[in-house]
């Protein structure tokens, strides 16, 4: 934890608006596929489908790394964001927007679209804007703040070529291009998604599981094969490329679950087990969607739900988890006297609750997969991933909740013994 800048972190609350609410959609998503069942796998072009994808991809993924780059970009990378007083109305406009995007898509309420655009493509875009003019402004290393860079760039590219296809879609101008909603797919799960979870793993992967530091000559060429591989897929748009080679865009993922597996095999001090579990069962499907998407033939959805439904969500929910601990460790720290002990993380978000969450997540990850082969299976794993979300969300507060309501009068308490950790 040596290096780390727990002076310029953000109010704990802010960050944890942000993870929780990304827990709270995975429920929702979950919740909506044992709704609706198989027309939200059979196709990805259904109402029920882009609604299921847009909670996964912005209401869970999109929550868990806005509110992970607000506690990380400070403390780890020396770039402190400005004007965080705005943090709460971000948050609040980011899914206000995406309720209202949500409900446009999946019932054609063509009058939400404007508001929803406003609303969502707006907070984006002013949440990138500072994150950027913030990385710019570091201390921290360069190369983690380029890959950082990189991926907002990808973000707001992401978003614009969001509005334009809502403005399509709802008759505000012509149809899109064929292929433009695939650019917006690639750009948005490899640029913004993966790309972020580079530069930010580069620092945690040593930090929190106990890895080796990731050289920088590494982490520039990522750098360079990620910009190449955004590069192929706007080329293949402009047909200056036969479309075979979209199937490039995938080997990203394949390449950065290959290279965490080496990491964690090599770790000489294997730290967070369960934390570790969640990367590797993470990594394993983004492993498996690399490979899959490869072979011609093979349906989209399938290394779709392996990247966006299970994948991803799984690396991001299990750093969640481990970050709750630390920001309800930070905030308990902020609120009692100084020079009074404070219970350590591990004992604010116990192992066994990381285990429970992880089973869960597990089991309802292999039965979302099970059901793209067999859509009969849909509603049951809509089900246990509603449970799975649930549980986690319950884990998560229950820690938020312990933190708040420890006093330094309890037992055990001894004033004057020094701070956990110090």
């Amino acid at each position: 934890m040596s290096g780390l800048a727990f002076a310029q972190a953000p109010p704990p609350a802010l960050p944890m608006r942000f993870l929780s609410s990304a827990l709270a959609w995975g429920m929702a998503a979950g919740l909506w596929l044992a709704w609706h069942g198989e027309p939200a796998l059979l196709s990805r072009w259904t109402p029920a489908t882009l609604v299921l994808v847009h909670m996964l991809a912005l209401g869970l993924l999109g929550n868990a790394m806005l509110g992970s780059l607000v506690q990380f970009l400070p403390v780890a990378a020396g770039s402190p964001m400005a004007c965080m007083r705005c943090g709460p109305w971000l948050h609040g406009a980011f899914n206000g927007g995406l309720l209202l995007l949500l409900v446009a898509l999946a019932w054609h309420v063509r009058a939400l679209a404007l508001p929803s655009a406003v609303l969502l493509g707006g907070s984006l875009a002013m949440f990138a804007t500072l994150a950027l003019i913030a990385v710019v402004r570091g201390s921290g290393e360069r190369v983690v703040r380029d890959g950082i860079g990189l991926a907002l760039l990808a973000l707001l590219a992401t978003t614009a070529l969001g509005l334009v296809l809502l403005a399509a879609r709802t008759g505000w101008r012509a149809p899109a291009p064929a292929g433009l909603v695939d650019v917006h797919a690639m750009i948005g799960g490899v640029g913004w998604g993966l790309g972020l979870l580079v530069a930010v793993g580069s620092v945690t992967l040593p930090m929190l599981q106990g890895t080796q530091a990731v050289p920088a000559a590494a982490s520039r060429a990522w750098q360079t094969g990620l910009v190449a591989t955004l590069g192929i897929v706007v080329a293949v748009q402009a047909d200056l490329l036969p479309g075979s080679a979209w199937r490039a865009a995938a080997l990203p993922f394949a390449a950065f679950a290959l290279a965490v597996h080496v990491m964690q095999v090599r770790a000489r001090h294997r730290r967070n087990p369960w934390l570790r579990r969640f990367w590797q069962s993470g990594c394993a499907c983004l492993f498996a969607a690399g490979l899959v998407a490869a072979w011609p033939g093979v349906p989209l959805m399938v290394p779709a739900v392996l990247v966006l439904g299970v994948g991803l969500p799984l690396l991001v929910v299990g750093m969640a988890l481990e970050i709750t601990g630390f920001l309800a460790w930070i905030a308990l720290r902020q609120r009692v006297p100084r020079g009074v002990r404070v219970p350590g993380v591990g004992s604010l978000f116990p192992e066994a609750h990381k285990r429970r969450a992880f089973v869960s997540q597990a089991i309802a990850g292999a039965l979302l997969v099970a059901a793209v082969l067999e859509p009969a299976l849909a509603r049951l794993a809509g089900a246990a991933l509603a449970l799975a979300y649930a549980g986690s969300l319950h884990a998560q507060r229950r820690c938020w909740r312990q933190a708040g309501s420890w006093r330094p009068d309890g037992p055990g308490t001894a004033p004057g013994t020094p701070h956990a950790g110090q």
